[in-house]
């Protein structure tokens, strides 16, 4: 069905005029065939030029792609390079050094076998501007750089300082995304050594953790590797006379060697001892009490270190014919402790002469005893010895001491050796021990001193011999 455009009546399709008030129907027939078909035809000219739209997109659009590419590859290689060519590399680490960040040159030098923690760092970076200038290390590290950039044979090259000592290692080290040469900086390392005179434990930060050392006395002892600088470490040490707090100090300006000597800064005091009233001491026995440690004592000695934040208790003693004598005590306060202390220790000088002058006058009466004593013996072993008999100077030994058994065994071997002008040099006596030295004539003319112990005896001769010492 269809409606007639004049009065509206529905009427058949078919039908070419409208049965209610004649309007011919044809026309709109042919004005609406003429309108599809002009439909149609604009229809394929849109479809046309799409498809022709649509092709040059599709040309267009790779280029685009590939031209955005490019762009990106660009922007990327210029980014890379920024970062990762050669002076890039260098340029890190020049930054690095002159804004004295200690945390990034620390990260840059360290290696898998040597950490170097921001103290070493902060010594390196101060060792550089002072030993070689920043301008200059800046220039150096350039030129090296470029140098080895642009060389196809060489592969490392130091920067040195005015006195031409190393002070970094640049080396070429594999590529960088397969376009740049692989940079590495590395700083070469010395051994800092110490020689204490006493055995010592060394405690102090290194690489960034606490580090011990023991040392044993008089020997060259290395405390590890360290990177050029000039160090202060704050340390402490051990030794028998206790613990001391300072600093372990070294300077690589200071070596020319694999090595560089450390300056001990602790605080530290020795001391100067001197004796008054100790003359009559022998100087053997003299000793001295620091600390509750007996040490030998010598005028010229100096004793310690000690540590300062410590008092100090001080005594001496000696002996004089056999019997030992002690000196004042002394307590030295901490606050009073220097780095060279003098200290005078004080013995009752009364005390010992009147007990000297006593004992030389026993040992006058022992001397001339002894002096009988062996000129009889002397006399009996040559008799022994002429007649091959111990019984003449068996009553002159202690029975089945080292002395008799060593004589009687002389004889029956005939070794007995004589003893000719026997003279008591020195006697001493100790409850029913005496000790003396007698000097007399070998068989071959020459001076000898033997040292006898000898005992009181019960009944007979006034002494039995128990043992000699040539």
């Amino acid at each position: 069905m269809k409606q007639c455009p004049q009065c509206g009546v529905s009427v058949e399709n078919d039908e070419h005029t409208c049965h209610n008030c004649g309007q011919s129907l044809k026309k709109e027939i042919n004005q609406k065939s003429s309108k599809n078909n002009n439909i149609k035809r604009k229809d394929r000219t849109n479809k046309s030029t799409n498809q022709s739209s649509n092709i040059k997109i599709r040309k267009v659009v790779p280029v685009a792609i590939i031209f955005f590419i490019i762009i990106l590859l660009v922007i990327l290689f210029f980014l890379l390079r920024n970062y990762n060519s050669p002076n890039a590399q260098a340029k890190i680490l020049v930054n690095a050094i002159d804004n004295d960040d200690n945390q990034k040159v620390a990260t840059l030098l360290g290696t898998k076998d040597k950490k170097v923690d921001p103290d070493e760092a902060a010594a390196y970076i101060k060792y550089i501007k002072k030993e070689v200038g920043m301008k200059h290390f800046v220039r150096d590290v350039r030129n090296t750089v470029d140098k080895l950039n642009k060389s196809d044979s060489s592969v490392a090259s130091y920067i040195q300082t005015k006195d031409g000592q190393d002070i970094l290692r640049v080396s070429k080290n594999g590529r960088r995304y397969f376009i740049f040469d692989n940079m590495s900086f590395n700083a070469p390392t010395k051994q800092p050594i110490v020689k204490p005179k006493v055995d010592t434990k060394y405690e102090f930060k290194s690489g960034g953790k606490r580090k011990t050392v023991i040392a044993d006395a008089n020997k060259t002892t290395p405390l590890g590797y360290f990177i050029p600088g000039n160090y202060h470490i704050d340390a402490t040490k051990e030794t028998k006379n206790g613990v001391f707090t300072g600093t372990l100090d070294f300077n690589f300006k200071n070596s020319n060697s694999e090595t560089v000597d450390v300056n001990e800064n602790f605080e530290e005091a020795h001391l100067n001892i001197k004796l008054k009233g100790a003359t009559k001491l022998t100087s053997k026995s003299k000793k001295v009490i620091i600390n509750d440690r007996t040490m030998s004592y010598s005028n010229s000695k100096e004793f310690g270190p000690y540590p300062k934040n410590k008092d100090i208790t001080i005594s001496a003693q000696g002996k004089a014919k056999g019997k030992t004598f002690e000196s004042e005590t002394k307590t030295i306060k901490a606050s009073n402790l220097k780095d060279n202390t003098s200290v005078t220790l004080d013995f009752d000088s009364d005390e010992i002469s009147k007990y000297v002058t006593k004992k030389e006058k026993e040992e006058n009466s022992l001397k001339n005893k002894l002096t009988q004593f062996f000129s009889g013996y002397s006399m009996a072993l040559t008799s022994a010895k002429n007649q091959s008999n111990f019984d003449l100077i068996s009553s002159y030994f202690k029975k089945n001491s080292s002395m008799y058994d060593k004589m009687k065994n002389s004889i029956s071997n005939q070794q007995l050796v004589s003893l000719q002008s026997p003279q008591v040099l020195s006697a001493s006596k100790s409850g029913d021990k005496i000790l003396t030295t007698v000097q007399h004539i070998d068989e071959n003319g020459q001076y000898v001193n033997n040292e006898y112990e000898l005992e009181q005896a019960s009944s007979g001769n006034d002494f039995n011999l128990i043992k000699e010492t040539d």
